[in-house]
Order: C-alpha cells, then structure tokens, then sequence
C-alpha cells in the first residue's frame, strides 16, 4: 500500500493518471466529428484511432508503475504521445466531408499533460543528478 501512495503523490503520476482518464472520458463521451445530420463518437467508428488512444491510455496508466526508472518511464511517454498523434491523423484523414468536432480538439489536453509528466519527471532526475554530485 506504501509503494501506491508513493507513486501517486508524485506530480507526473497524477498528470498521467489523469491523461489516460481524459483520454478515455473523450473516446466515450466527446464527438470527433460531425455534420447537420451526422455526430460521430470514437465509439462507433474508427476502430483504429480507437485503438491508438487504448494504447495510450495502457502505456499511461504503465508509466505510472515504472516510477523507479525515470529513462524508461520518459520513453513509454514518449510513445503514448505518439499513439495520440496517430489517432489524431487518423481522424483527420478518415473524415471526408465531416467537420471536426469539439473531442477532437480535446485531444491536446491528454498530450499536454504527458508533456508535463515528461517535465516532472525530467526535473526529478535531475535532482536525483545533482544529489549524487553532493555525495
């Protein structure tokens, strides 16, 4: 139980956690596009943009477990930032005459939190750096 709280009160824990709950809170609730007559949810259609935002959701929540190696826990954000871009090209290239609708902008809110993650944990290891200097 120790080992939890640990990781969870660690900034970049908490942003990852809550990318993967945005993330998913977009697939389910948020249209990615639409017309006059037409509103489209990840839930319905483009299985593999649906696909890509999973597999940024897992590698989030996983990220969150490695808090121990701070070079592979960069590296698996890294990769979830790209799983998002991935979804992100695949809608706007599967959306013929569609516009683009308001889940689709919310996308940035997962990426910039992984971004910060990344900041955090960048920060971290760079204390961890400069108290090993010491000693």
């Amino acid at each position: 139980m120790s080992k939890f709280l640990l990781m969870i009160q660690r900034i970049q824990s908490l942003f990852l956690l809550f990318s993967a709950i945005f993330s998913l809170i977009i697939v389910f609730y948020f249209p990615v596009l639409k017309s006059t007559e037409i509103t489209i949810y990840l839930t319905e259609n483009l299985s593999y943009a649906r696909l890509s935002v999973f597999l940024s959701v897992g590698l989030s929540i996983f990220s969150i477990f490695q808090f121990k190696n701070r070079g592979r826990q960069l590296i698996i954000n890294q990769v979830s930032k790209l799983f998002i871009s991935i979804a992100f090209i695949i809608i706007i290239f599967q959306r013929g005459e569609l516009n683009f609708a308001i889940g689709l902008f919310l996308f940035i809110i997962p990426y910039l939190m992984i971004i910060l993650a990344n900041y955090f944990i960048k920060k971290d290891e760079k204390l961890v750096k400069s108290a090993d200097r010491i000693r």
